[in-house]
């Protein structure tokens, strides 16, 4: 399926909170000591992006992407698609 999405809708402190949670972060603790990976919903999802905004995912990662997109109120979209080869490649050789 391929998601489009946009957040321009959202204030700036919602943007942060939304792409911290979306795309995973680096959370750094006593003065830049100590450096933890949080993950984000697309650690867990195989995607390939296109662009900012267009995503490419599995059909049955589609709901699980559109109900973290409802919680922030962002304006999504998704169809199905018909994947090539080098996609198919991409979506099965990420972890899951």
């Amino acid at each position: 399926a391929i998601v489009i999405y946009q957040i321009r809708n959202l204030s700036q402190a919602k943007k942060v909170k939304f792409g911290r949670e979306f795309r995973g972060y680096t959370d750094k603790s006593n003065r830049g000591q100590y450096e933890y990976y949080r993950e984000g919903l697309l650690d867990e999802i195989p995607h390939r992006k296109f662009v900012r905004g267009v995503l490419l995912i599995k059909r049955e990662d589609r709901k699980k992407m559109i109900d973290f997109m409802n919680e922030y109120k962002v304006e999504v979209h998704t169809r199905n698609v018909e994947l090539t080869p080098e996609d198919i490649e991409i979506l099965s050789s990420h972890r899951s």
